[in-house]
């Protein structure tokens, strides 16, 4: 299998050209638009004195676990909104039983408030039944959700909500289903695999990295370990972008030319953007924006 490899630029004592941030101010915006996309990077929250973030992986770089976290988070908002409906009916049932007992004594400051008796405590029980056969009836989010749904369905007061018990058995069969399709953690092999795939990816790159340099493997064999302090003496020594080397993303090295590319990271971006005009700063923080919103809906 033959690997390609990158392009390098000339060896360290022939030095790099640094590129010229005012040529950044020519690019069309239209195609700034379309590098924000690909990088990700939410360029609203940059501002020319701080750190950047790291850019947001787009959803084909999402790891499996990451895809069905967030099949998982989707189904939150309607189970939140169902639980706060039946803890809310909940409330108002008890608060009725309590303030007609606190009017009936002529307690407190309960004569302030509306008479009890003009609201039947029948139809807040119907009310609140509705609601808790609702929750029951939401896809569960969760593993807490399914125990809370399980744990209804076996009390003694199911037998009084207004739903069929078939029914709801086969709601929990679904989330039951669901869940066991979507997990979020990875199982020890895939989390093994994952990691012998990221470790031979860092490998490669510093045999590449020691094929411009001519570098021998005896000189490379302290990196090739991975270990935290010999990365850093690497980066360091060879002047590599730890970005790149950790990641493939951005420049090789770090007095490479920045060019605007969806290869780029967060940190290259918001550098060739701070020297753009204001007006142009502006633009594309507006259009990061809007897209982060798009993103959220």
């Amino acid at each position: 299998m033959t690997i390609e490899r990158p392009m390098f630029p000339p060896a360290a004592d022939e030095r790099c050209q640094i590129i010229q941030f005012s040529a950044a101010a020519r690019v069309s915006l239209k195609r700034c638009k379309s590098i924000v996309r690909a990088a990700g990077t939410s360029m609203a929250r940059v501002e020319l004195d701080q750190e950047p973030e790291r850019p947001a992986r787009d959803e084909g770089e999402l790891s499996a676990t990451c895809k069905n976290s967030r099949l998982r988070q989707a189904r939150d908002k309607a189970w939140d909104r169902a639980r706060q409906t039946t803890s809310y009916w909940r409330a108002r049932l008890d608060w009725h039983g309590e303030l007609e007992c606190a009017q009936k004594w002529g307690l407190a400051d309960s004569g302030s408030f509306p008479p009890a008796a003009d609201e039947t405590r029948f139809s807040l029980v119907d009310t609140w039944r509705e609601a808790v056969v609702k929750q029951l009836l939401t896809p569960a989010p969760n593993v807490a959700a399914v125990a809370w749904k399980r744990a209804k369905f076996s009390g003694r007061d199911f037998s009084y909500l207004p739903v069929k018990p078939d029914q709801i058995e086969r709601t929990i069969a679904d989330d039951v289903a669901f869940l066991a399709a979507h997990p979020t953690r990875r199982s020890n092999s895939e989390a093994m695999a994952h990691r012998r795939e990221f470790k031979e990816a860092m490998r490669q790159r510093i045999r590449d990295i020691a094929a411009s340099r001519d570098l021998s493997d005896e000189e490379i064999k302290p990196a090739l370990s991975l270990k935290h302090h010999e990365i850093a003496n690497f980066t360091e020594k060879h002047g590599v972008n730890v970005e790149w080397l950790l990641e493939g993303r951005g420049r090789i090295f770090e007095k490479d030319p920045i060019r605007l590319s969806p290869n780029m990271t967060g940190n290259e971006f918001a550098a060739v953007v701070a020297t753009m005009p204001m007006a142009d700063q502006q633009a594309i923080g507006d259009m990061a924006r809007e897209m982060l919103q798009k993103r959220d809906q």
